[in-house]
């Protein structure tokens, strides 16, 4: 029946960066959280798709459990590299195959099996329950702060779940405890009216060279950046949390033999590539364009070159702080007129280790999934954690059902089915412990 829940909602397109199927979501996911026993409310932000917003009292707990998912998923693209049409939902091999399956529709179903389990054994849920579930999460969320405004007093809780997580490359659990901050920018470098002959570039400056110029003045070969005071407020990770980073298993071999790469930047490896990877802020391209870029060749001289930029950022540096510091940085190297715009920030967000909802967590993931479970101190990604750990007090971790290699963001996304189903179980685990009372 899950599996089928599963397919039903990831053949419902809802692809947040093209506006696609977002309202049509909203109403499934809805519907199946009244289907399983929740009050379901939708709010509306000013702008963007419903959030919606559920709640499930417990007649024998009086602890409170907040999640959070999201029903919003990635664009598609590239198509020809998809095996099966992406909104499919084709089963083969185990798997459940579409963009979403993974991030984070399979999260979500497998969440509301575990939830339907105590209902239908016990009539009721050991803990109070609140659900939270937004559509563009995928675009950095940019209404959420709307829905927390208007919603605090109702979102108080204890603790909360988050939503991703899962299983790493060799099976073991994944308890997390933070996540990135993000600054998303897109820079746009414009010198003339309109295109024009490639044989005016003698005379006419070509924006795509200016905007490389510009963009080489952010970070240094050695990937450090260059924006002044752009460190100023880095939380460095405390003793604890670097004996947990050291103490994590070292699956860099993993990634080179998923990626097809044959060494990390500077070299790095061992703890100094964990430490890296979860620590450092971060200034990456994630688009350049400009001029032709169709097949053959064509003589233009272009009059417009944009590139799309994503700042990973940690805990206490502050996204609209920096990006005043980064327009400050290219008047200062006399790019002025470079358009910078604002797409997506969040902060950082962290849950302290010796949180009661991590030990539970860990403990039950050991319980379902008979391996000693991995506590990451943060997540590399990013993502509105922050308006719970900070806003709303609350601790949270993220745990779920994905596995290493659900491609997610990618072609070919997928779910395992047998994760999909122990995931439902930890969740279920998890619940159950955390509505006992604190010792």
């Amino acid at each position: 029946m899950f599996v089928e829940q599963l397919q039903a909602l990831c053949r419902q397109p809802s692809v947040s960066a093209q506006n696609l199927g977002l309202y049509e979501t909203a109403e499934l996911v809805g519907k199946f959280l009244k289907e399983t026993g929740f009050i379901v409310e939708m709010f509306s932000p000013s702008k963007g798709p419903p959030i919606v917003f559920a709640e499930l009292p417990s007649r024998i707990g009086t602890r409170t459990l907040v999640f959070y998912n999201h029903y919003d998923v990635q664009p598609v693209e590239p198509l020809e590299l998809w095996k099966n049409p992406p909104f499919s939902a084709t089963v083969d091999d185990g798997k459940v195959y579409a963009r979403g399956a993974s991030d984070n529709k399979g999260n979500i179903i497998s969440r509301l099996m575990s939830i339907s389990a105590f209902l239908k054994a016990t009539g009721t849920v050991p803990c109070n329950l609140k659900w939270v579930i937004e559509g563009e999460e995928e675009i950095g969320s940019p209404h959420f702060s709307e829905f927390i405004t208007r919603y605090k007093e109702r979102l108080t809780g204890d603790s909360a779940i988050w939503e991703f997580g899962g299983l790493d490359y060799e099976d073991r659990p994944l308890v997390t405890l933070g996540l990135k901050g993000m600054l998303y920018v897109e820079f746009r470098v414009q010198t003339a009216l309109k295109d024009s002959h490639s044989a005016r570039a003698a005379v006419v400056e070509n924006p795509a060279w200016r905007l490389v110029r510009m963009l080489d003045t952010i970070t240094d070969e050695d990937g450090r950046i260059m924006v002044e005071g752009w460190y100023d407020d880095v939380r460095p990770f405390t003793q604890e949390e670097l004996e947990a980073i050291r103490a994590m298993p070292l699956e860099e071999h993993s990634i080179r033999d998923e990626l097809g790469v044959k060494n990390f930047l500077f070299g790095l490896t061992g703890f100094e590539f964990k430490k890296a990877f979860y620590g450092n802020p971060t200034a990456n391209i994630a688009g350049i364009w400009s001029g032709y870029t169709g097949p053959g060749h064509k003589t233009v001289l272009p009059s417009v070159a944009q590139a799309k930029m994503d700042f990973r950022l940690v805990p206490n540096q502050d996204p609209v702080k920096l990006a005043g510091k980064l327009r400050q940085h290219l008047v200062r190297h006399e790019f002025a007129d470079v358009e910078v715009n604002l797409q997506a920030e969040n902060p950082a967000a962290r849950t302290p280790i010796d949180a009661r909802i991590a030990k539970i967590a860990a403990r039950a993931g050991r319980e379902v999934f008979r391996k000693e479970p991995v506590t990451l101190v943060t997540s590399a990604a990013s993502g509105p954690m922050h308006y719970f750990t900070n806003t709303l007090g609350l601790p949270t971790v993220a745990i779920g059902c994905n596995h290493a290699k659900s491609n997610t963001h990618a072609p070919n996304e997928n779910q395992r089915i047998d994760v999909f189903v122990k995931g439902s179980k930890w969740i279920a685990r998890v619940i159950e412990e955390f509505a006992k009372p604190p010792t």
